[in-house]
């Protein structure tokens, strides 16, 4: 599973925390490393600008979201006590493994997540008749702890889940 988040840190977290903001908390399975000890906890933390209205409402919806999920919490970076456990979280505590929704780079598709893509449009975008000599515009976005690949060739375009790209079997469609 391809994971292009970034680890939180404490000076990111530091730099984050000068203005408010509002987390939250929920299990991130993309996090999952083969080189980590066996046990770690990979948590992603996104956060939402606390004085945008629209983001305020957005934070609440995420958090709606996750009843499901024994990880989850929604910190408010005004409480110290929230305050507090973002900074103990920056810090990487054992055995938890912490992410933020920021990208570590300028982001480009591995190339094997290029074929997965290609493969994919040809079967559920068939109409837009793709084919490999005009440039495919592809931007990876999150939206509510979920990463989707918006796409665009052509005057066409798509949102789509990026669990559904990295999931999609052209075999299995026979």
């Amino acid at each position: 599973m391809h994971n292009p988040l970034a680890l939180l840190t404490t000076p990111l977290m530091e730099a984050m925390l000068k203005e408010p903001k509002l987390f939250v908390r929920e299990y991130y399975a993309r996090g999952h490393n083969h080189f980590d000890v066996h046990g770690t906890i990979p948590l992603l933390f996104t956060y939402y600008e606390k004085e945008k209205d629209v983001e305020y409402n957005r934070a609440h919806f995420h958090f709606r979201q996750l009843k499901e999920d024994a990880y989850a919490f929604f910190y408010d970076s005004e409480n110290p006590q929230h305050r507090e456990r973002l900074l103990k979280a920056a810090a990487q505590p054992s055995p938890y493994k912490c992410y933020t929704n920021l990208l570590m780079a300028e982001w480009k598709a591995p190339a094997y997540l290029r074929t997965k893509i290609h493969s994919y449009m040809l079967h559920h975008l068939s109409w837009w008749n793709y084919n490999k000599t005009h440039s495919l515009h592809v931007h990876l976005k999150d939206r509510y702890g979920k990463l989707f690949l918006q796409m665009g060739w052509k005057g066409n375009h798509a949102e789509v889940l990026l669990d559904d790209i990295e999931n999609f079997n052209p075999c299995a469609m026979t």
